[in-house]
C-alpha cells in the first residue's frame, strides 16, 4: 500500500550464516574485530570474528548465567551460498580448525564448550548499483503517515542523521537503532532519554583529496554500470 515498503521489498539479499562459538580458555588477539579473507574454506564468501569476551565483558550473561571460561567468538559469513549446505558442525569444524587458528594460533589449543549456527537465506542488503533509491529512510512512511513506525539497520537511508558509519557494517545498524529509537521517542514526545550519536573521526586529508577527485571524475565520466 505504500510505495516506501514497497521499494524496500524489492531489494535483493545475500545469504549470512552466523555463529556464536564458546571456548574453554581465553585467547588473547590483537583487535577484538577482525576479517577473513582469501581462505579456500570460505568458498567465496566473506568472514568476519569478534572477540565478544573482549567486546563486551566476559560476564555470566556472555555465558547464559553460567560461570564464564574462556573467550566467546561470533563468527559472520556473508555472500554464503557457497557454505549454507553445510552442515551446522562442519561449519564450526572449519571455524575452529581451519579459519581461527590460521588468523590467531592460540585457537589451536582451545576446546569448543558449545556452539550455535544459524542460517539466513537473502535476509543481508545487497548493495548493488542502483539500490539507493529504494532504500528505506528512517523515518519510514514518514511522520505524517505512520508516525510510531521507525527503520534501522545498514539498509536505511538517515536523511540528516546521516552517520560516518557507511555501507554493510554493523556499526551503521547499531547507529541507526539509536538514531531510529531517538526518533520515536521525540514523536511519541518523551525526549528525556535520547540518546546521543558520537560522529566519527574526519577523514585524513590524502582520503579527502581523493573522494574529491572522484567526485569531479564522475560528473564527466558515463556511469555505464548503473544504466
Amino acid at each position: 500500500r505504500l510505495p516506501t515498503f514497497s521499494k524496500a521489498a524489492s531489494l535483493r539479499g545475500i545469504d549470512v550464516i552466523s555463529t556464536r562459538i564458546w571456548f574453554d580458555e581465553v585467547v588473547e588477539t590483537r583487535t577484538p574485530a577482525n576479517v577473513f579473507a582469501r581462505f579456500e574454506e570460505l568458498r567465496g564468501s566473506g568472514g568476519t570474528f569478534f572477540m565478544l569476551d573482549q567486546l563486551q565483558g566476559n560476564t555470566e550473561e556472555l555465558w547464559g548465567g553460567d560461570e564464564p571460561q574462556g573467550s566467546v567468538v561470533a563468527c559472520d559469513f556473508y555472500n554464503a551460498g557457497g557454505v549454507m549446505s553445510m552442515s551446522d558442525e562442519d561449519v564450526i569444524k572449519i571455524l575452529t580448525e581451519d579459519l581461527l587458528p590460521s588468523a590467531v594460533p592460540k585457537f589451536k589449543d582451545a576446546k569448543v564448550v558449545d556452539s550455535w549456527v544459524g542460517k539466513y537465506a537473502g535476509t543481508v542488503s545487497w548493495f548493488s548499483p542502483g539500490s539507493y533509491t529504494s532504500r528505506p529512510p528512517l523515518e519510514g512512511a514518514g511522520n505524517d503517515v505512520l508516525p510510531n513506525v521507525k527503520i534501522a539497520g545498514d539498509w536505511v537511508r538517515m536523511g540528516d542523521r546521516e552517520h560516518g558509519a557507511k555501507g554493510l557494517c554493523q556499526e551503521r545498524a547499531y547507529v541507526s537503532g539509536m538514531e531510529a529509537a531517538n526518533s520515536l521517542l521525540k514523536t511519541t514526545g518523551d525526549i528525556t532519554d535520547v540518546k546521543e550519536v558520537l560522529q566519527v573521526r574526519e577523514d585524513e586529508e590524502q582520503f579527502k583529496f581523493g573522494v574529491s577527485v572522484n567526485n569531479q571524475v564522475m560528473k564527466v565520466l558515463p556511469r555505464f554500470w548503473v544504466k
